[in-house]
């Protein structure tokens, strides 16, 4: 008896996940903007879960690192990933802000 009890437990614990996923699947990804996240030497922890996200398909908007003080390595590793990378001075204009001209 507790091993049917043990399996009904299981079953229903498996249509839960199921349903989890489907109802992600549901949810509309992200398009049209970017994501912008400040890079520090060493402190690249946020890429790898953004590309776990890209693969799935969850996330399409690029992704922007803020050089601020990153290695020459780490600059060619998310370029190889199609991260765009720039400088703190070129963000402004990358991302459209600052002052308008006519």
């Amino acid at each position: 008896m507790g091993w049917y009890v043990l399996f009904a437990l299981m079953a229903a614990f498996g249509v839960l996940c199921a349903l989890w996923v489907l109802f992600g699947w549901l949810l509309l990804p992200v398009r049209g903007e970017w994501l912008l996240y400040p890079g520090r030497q060493g402190g690249l922890s946020f890429v790898p879960v953004y590309l776990w996200l890209r693969d799935l398909g969850l996330v399409r908007c690029p992704l922007i690192v803020a050089d601020l003080g990153l290695d020459r390595e780490e600059k060619m590793y998310l370029e190889e990933k199609g991260i765009e990378v720039y400088s703190p001075a070129e963000l402004p204009e990358r991302l459209g802000m600052g002052a308008k001209t006519q």
